[in-house]
């Protein structure tokens, strides 16, 4: 289970070792630390379209009605969404 969540077993087929999920999870973590103000939610699988999806959010605050920036990434794994998103969070800087 991930999150409390059974994941069905084609999620496993394609499983990375807990040493590429934590670099994949350093990638972003370093991506982030330069761009203050901004945090990292979980990486959430979605069984609807088998995708893992994560997401940064820019909580520095605003004005009463702007909306947060965000960035998202979804992957057809939890180290591609990772992946994806430190990519983008670096582009981004």
């Amino acid at each position: 289970t991930v999150g409390g969540r059974s994941m069905p077993p084609a999620v496993y087929a394609g499983s990375v070792d807990d040493d590429g999920r934590e670099r994949a999870w350093a990638a972003v973590h370093d991506a982030v630390a330069r761009m203050p103000g901004w945090v990292v939610g979980p990486c959430v699988y979605h069984g609807d379209g088998a995708l893992w999806h994560v997401a940064a959010i820019d909580l520095r605050p605003r004005g009463r009605q702007a909306k947060r920036e965000t960035i998202t990434a979804t992957g057809t794994t939890e180290i591609a969404a990772l992946d994806i998103l430190a990519a983008l969070l670096r582009r981004s800087r």
